[in-house]
Protein backbone atom coordinates (compact mmCIF):
# COMPACT_ATOMS: atom_id res chain seq x y z
CA UNK A 1 0.00 0.00 0.00
CA UNK A 2 3.09 2.23 0.54
CA UNK A 3 4.36 1.81 -2.61
CA UNK A 4 1.16 2.43 -4.46
CA UNK A 5 1.28 6.13 -2.47
CA UNK A 6 4.20 6.81 -3.18
CA UNK A 7 4.38 5.92 -7.04
CA UNK A 8 1.01 7.66 -6.84
CA UNK A 9 2.14 11.00 -5.07
CA UNK A 10 5.27 11.10 -7.52
CA UNK A 11 2.96 10.99 -10.56
CA UNK A 12 1.07 13.89 -9.43
CA UNK A 13 4.56 15.86 -8.83
CA UNK A 14 5.77 14.67 -11.74
CA UNK A 15 2.60 15.88 -13.64
CA UNK A 16 1.96 19.15 -11.44
CA UNK A 17 5.71 20.07 -12.31
CA UNK A 18 4.62 19.44 -16.39
CA UNK A 19 1.54 21.37 -16.13
CA UNK A 20 3.47 24.80 -14.23
CA UNK A 21 6.56 24.76 -17.25
CA UNK A 22 4.44 24.46 -20.11
CA UNK A 23 2.58 27.72 -20.41
CA UNK A 24 0.45 29.73 -23.36
CA UNK A 25 2.49 31.99 -25.24
CA UNK A 26 2.14 33.58 -28.63
CA UNK A 27 4.22 35.40 -30.97
CA UNK A 28 3.92 37.44 -34.16
CA UNK A 29 5.65 36.17 -37.96
CA UNK A 30 8.15 37.05 -39.53
CA UNK A 31 10.80 35.78 -36.94
CA UNK A 32 14.76 36.43 -37.36
CA UNK A 33 16.16 33.05 -36.40
CA UNK A 34 20.13 33.19 -34.74
CA UNK A 35 22.41 31.53 -33.08
CA UNK A 36 23.86 31.56 -29.58
CA UNK A 37 27.43 30.12 -29.44
CA UNK A 38 27.25 29.18 -33.05
CA UNK A 39 26.09 25.15 -32.65
CA UNK A 40 24.44 22.88 -35.46
CA UNK A 41 21.24 23.65 -33.34
CA UNK A 42 20.21 25.93 -35.33
CA UNK A 43 19.75 24.65 -38.78
CA UNK A 44 17.70 21.96 -37.20
CA UNK A 45 15.45 25.00 -35.86
CA UNK A 46 15.61 26.54 -39.87
CA UNK A 47 14.36 23.06 -41.16
CA UNK A 48 11.49 22.96 -38.55
CA UNK A 49 10.58 26.53 -39.67
CA UNK A 50 10.75 25.73 -43.21
CA UNK A 51 9.03 22.09 -43.22
CA UNK A 52 6.08 24.24 -41.22
CA UNK A 53 5.89 27.51 -43.47
CA UNK A 54 6.49 29.67 -40.52
CA UNK A 55 7.88 33.13 -42.48
CA UNK A 56 11.47 34.07 -41.42
CA UNK A 57 15.08 35.19 -41.83
CA UNK A 58 17.61 32.98 -41.18
CA UNK A 59 21.36 34.19 -40.33
CA UNK A 60 23.49 32.81 -37.54
CA UNK A 61 25.49 35.80 -37.13
CA UNK A 62 22.55 37.95 -37.13
CA UNK A 63 23.03 41.63 -36.95
CA UNK A 64 21.10 44.82 -36.23
CA UNK A 65 20.39 45.51 -39.62
CA UNK A 66 18.50 41.66 -39.66
CA UNK A 67 16.36 42.33 -36.73
CA UNK A 68 14.88 44.83 -38.90
CA UNK A 69 11.20 44.49 -39.59
CA UNK A 70 10.96 41.26 -37.37
CA UNK A 71 8.32 40.74 -35.05
CA UNK A 72 10.18 37.91 -32.89
CA UNK A 73 13.38 36.68 -32.07
CA UNK A 74 14.61 33.26 -32.09
CA UNK A 75 17.82 32.35 -30.24
CA UNK A 76 18.78 28.65 -30.28
CA UNK A 77 21.59 28.72 -27.81
CA UNK A 78 24.76 26.02 -27.40
CA UNK A 79 28.75 26.63 -27.48
CA UNK A 80 30.18 24.71 -30.41
CA UNK A 81 33.90 25.14 -30.61
CA UNK A 82 33.83 24.34 -34.21
CA UNK A 83 30.89 26.92 -35.17
CA UNK A 84 32.16 29.56 -33.23
CA UNK A 85 35.89 29.03 -35.23
CA UNK A 86 33.80 28.02 -38.73
CA UNK A 87 32.30 31.82 -38.31
CA UNK A 88 35.48 33.06 -37.32
CA UNK A 89 34.12 34.90 -34.21
CA UNK A 90 35.42 34.14 -30.48
CA UNK A 91 33.32 33.84 -27.97
CA UNK A 92 33.44 37.38 -26.40
CA UNK A 93 32.30 38.57 -29.96
CA UNK A 94 29.52 35.97 -30.33
CA UNK A 95 28.41 37.01 -26.70
CA UNK A 96 28.60 40.55 -27.23
CA UNK A 97 26.38 40.06 -30.40
CA UNK A 98 23.53 38.14 -28.93
CA UNK A 99 23.72 41.13 -26.33
CA UNK A 100 23.35 43.46 -28.75
CA UNK A 101 20.68 41.71 -30.31
CA UNK A 102 18.52 40.79 -27.18
CA UNK A 103 18.95 44.73 -26.22
CA UNK A 104 17.93 46.02 -29.20
CA UNK A 105 14.62 43.57 -29.69
CA UNK A 106 13.82 44.66 -26.15
CA UNK A 107 14.17 48.48 -27.30
CA UNK A 108 11.49 47.87 -30.03
CA UNK A 109 9.32 45.86 -27.81
CA UNK A 110 10.06 42.55 -30.10
CA UNK A 111 9.56 39.28 -27.99
CA UNK A 112 12.63 36.84 -27.73
CA UNK A 113 12.57 32.99 -27.83
CA UNK A 114 15.04 31.16 -26.82
CA UNK A 115 15.75 27.35 -27.79
CA UNK A 116 17.67 24.81 -26.13
CA UNK A 117 17.53 21.48 -28.42
CA UNK A 118 21.01 20.34 -28.03
CA UNK A 119 20.22 18.15 -25.08
CA UNK A 120 23.52 17.31 -22.41
CA UNK A 121 25.68 17.42 -25.33
CA UNK A 122 25.12 21.73 -25.42
CA UNK A 123 25.57 22.17 -21.66
CA UNK A 124 29.19 22.49 -19.91
CA UNK A 125 30.73 25.25 -19.43
CA UNK A 126 30.86 26.93 -22.78
CA UNK A 127 27.45 26.36 -23.59
CA UNK A 128 26.34 27.63 -20.51
CA UNK A 129 28.01 30.98 -21.35
CA UNK A 130 25.49 31.32 -24.34
CA UNK A 131 22.49 29.73 -22.35
CA UNK A 132 22.41 31.49 -19.44
CA UNK A 133 22.07 35.23 -20.27
CA UNK A 134 19.67 33.48 -23.84
CA UNK A 135 17.66 32.22 -20.93
CA UNK A 136 17.42 34.80 -18.58
CA UNK A 137 16.34 37.41 -21.49
CA UNK A 138 13.72 35.69 -23.18
CA UNK A 139 10.07 35.63 -23.14
CA UNK A 140 9.67 32.02 -23.61
CA UNK A 141 11.85 28.67 -23.83
CA UNK A 142 11.81 26.06 -25.64
CA UNK A 143 13.75 23.31 -24.23
CA UNK A 144 14.86 19.28 -24.98
CA UNK A 145 14.28 17.75 -21.59
CA UNK A 146 17.46 16.15 -21.55
CA UNK A 147 19.21 19.67 -21.73
CA UNK A 148 17.21 20.55 -18.34
CA UNK A 149 18.25 17.14 -16.34
CA UNK A 150 19.86 19.80 -13.86
CA UNK A 151 16.75 22.41 -13.78
CA UNK A 152 19.19 24.80 -15.37
CA UNK A 153 16.64 26.25 -17.42
CA UNK A 154 13.50 25.24 -15.23
CA UNK A 155 15.32 27.14 -12.51
CA UNK A 156 15.75 30.30 -15.06
CA UNK A 157 12.15 30.00 -15.91
CA UNK A 158 10.72 29.87 -12.42
CA UNK A 159 12.86 32.52 -11.19
CA UNK A 160 12.19 35.14 -14.11
CA UNK A 161 8.84 34.07 -14.84
CA UNK A 162 9.20 32.82 -18.12
CA UNK A 163 6.95 30.67 -20.12
CA UNK A 164 9.05 27.38 -20.50
CA UNK A 165 8.03 24.65 -22.85
CA UNK A 166 10.24 21.40 -21.92
CA UNK A 167 10.00 18.94 -24.88
CA UNK A 168 11.31 15.14 -25.51
CA UNK A 169 13.13 15.74 -28.43
CA UNK A 170 13.88 17.87 -31.69
CA UNK A 171 10.98 16.83 -33.51
CA UNK A 172 8.08 18.26 -31.03
CA UNK A 173 9.95 21.76 -31.48
CA UNK A 174 8.28 22.39 -34.87
CA UNK A 175 4.92 21.37 -32.99
CA UNK A 176 5.56 24.02 -30.11
CA UNK A 177 6.56 26.26 -32.74
CA UNK A 178 3.08 26.06 -34.71
CA UNK A 179 1.49 26.95 -31.54
CA UNK A 180 3.13 30.08 -30.66
CA UNK A 181 2.74 31.50 -34.22
CA UNK A 182 -0.74 29.75 -34.37
CA UNK A 183 0.25 28.92 -37.88
CA UNK A 184 -1.64 26.00 -39.43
Amino acid sequence: MKILRVVFIVSIMLLCRQSVFSAEFEANQPFLLTSSGQSADVLMVKVLAQKNNLQFTYDKIATLDTLSGMATLIIVSGGSTKGLGAAKIDKDEEIARVQTLIHAARKANIKIITMHLGGKARRGKLSDEFNKPAAENADCLIVVKAGDDDQFFSSIAREKNIPIFLIDKIMDAGNVLMEIFKAE
